[in-house]
C-alpha cells in the first residue's frame, strides 16, 4: 500500500528560472526505508519539505503535479493537518528544539501539552519515548547539555512522539561527529524495525546501505530509483553526479585489482568483513 505518491511533480522557486525539482514522479509504500541521495542543490531538502506542505504552503513559487501523503492531496490540505500525519527533522537540532522546558522531558511534552492530551498519558508517552531513544536516564537534563548526537536523538524524538506515519530526515548527521551519527542510525533502526515509513536524505552511504530498502538519486530530477547495492557500488554514476562511493566500495575496487575478489563490487561493511577473513584463512 502507498502512503506518499509524487505524480508528475514540478518546483521553481519565486524569482528562479529553473526547476529545483522537475518531472517527479515516485511512490512509496508504508513501512519503507528509502534513502535519498544528491549533490548540494540537487533539490533533496525541498523534496523532503514538499512532504509537509512547506512547499506549496510556506515558501513561495510554482508548483505542477501533485503530491498525496496518507491519501490527501498536499496542496489542498494545511501544514496542520499535515503534521499529524508526516514528521519532519531538521539537520540541526538546533533548529528543532523549542526551549519551551528546562528539561529533555518538558520538551518531548511540548506538543503533546498543545494537544490537550491527559496527564497520565502525556507522562506514559514521554516516559516511552525516552526508553526508545536511550535516554531514559536523562529526563530531567537540560537537552541543551546533551552532545550533539544525544540533542539530535531528542529533536527527532519530539517530532515522533506526536505518532506520524511518516518521518521525514533531512541531514540529520551532517553535524554530527561519528559517534553521534551512529546514535542516530541506531534510533532510526529501531523505528523502522517499528514499521515507520522513513525518509532520509542523506549522503552517509556506509550507513544508508544497512537500513535502506530503496535509494532515490536526486538531480533536480530523480535520476534512478534502485536498490542500496545497486546504486551505492556504481561508482561511474555517483561520480557523474558528484558524489563519493563508499570506503567498503573502494577496498572491494582494490581487491579486485589485486585478483584477490572476483565478485560484485561491496556496500556493506559486514560482507567486506567475509571476503577478507576468507583470504586470511
Amino acid at each position: 500500500m502507498d502512503i506518499v505518491t509524487f505524480k508528475d511533480f514540478s518546483w521553481r522557486y519565486a524569482g528562479y528560472r529553473g526547476w529545483t525539482l522537475s518531472n517527479i514522479n515516485l511512490s512509496i509504500k508504508k513501512g519503507e526505508f528509502i534513502g535519498i541521495i544528491g549533490k548540494i542543490g540537487s533539490g533533496r531538502t525541498t523534496f523532503c519539505s514538499s512532504m509537509l506542505g512547506l512547499i506549496p504552503h510556506f515558501y513561495p513559487g510554482l508548483m505542477e503535479g501533485e503530491i498525496i501523503v496518507d491519501g490527501v492531496n498536499v496542496e489542498k490540505t494545511s501544514i496542520s493537518e499535515l503534521s499529524t500525519r508526516v514528521g519532519l527533522a531538521f539537520q540541526s537540532p538546533a533548529n528543532q528544539l523549542t526551549g519551551a522546558g528546562t528539561t529533555i522531558e518538558e520538551e518531548l511534552a511540548f506538543g503533546l501539552q498543545n494537544l490537550g492530551i491527559p496527564y497520565k498519558e502525556m507522562h506514559k508517552k514521554v516516559r516511552d519515548m525516552l526508553k526508545l531513544i536511550g535516554l531514559e536516564h536523562f529526563g530531567k537534563r537540560s537537552p541543551f547539555e546533551l552532545s550533539g548526537g544525544q540533542q539530535q536523538k531528542v529533536a527527532i524524538a519530539s517530532v515522533l512522539i506526536m505518532n506520524p506515519k511518516i518521518l521525514v530526515l533531512d541531514e540529520p548527521t551532517s553535524q554530527l561527529d561519528p559517534l553521534g551519527t551512529e546514535q542516530v542510525f541506531d534510533m532510526v533502526k529501531k523505528l523502522s524495525k517499528k514499521g515507520i515509513t522513513i525518509i532520509m536524505s542523506t549522503n552517509n552511504i556506509n550507513y544508508l546501505s544497512k537500513f535502506a530498502d530503496r535509494i532515490v538519486l536526486f538531480d533536480n530530477k530523480i535520476v534512478k530509483v534502485d536498490t542500496p547495492d545497486k546504486i551505492l557500488t556504481d561508482v561511474e554514476l555517483l561520480r557523474e553526479h558528484a558524489l563519493t562511493h563508499s570506503d567498503i566500495t573502494e577496498v572491494s575496487i582494490r581487491l579486485k585489482k589485486m585478483g584477490l575478489y572476483n565478485k560484485e563490487l561491496l556496500v556493506d561493511f559486514d560482507d567486506l568483513k567475509k571476503v577478507i577473513e576468507g583470504l586470511i584463512k
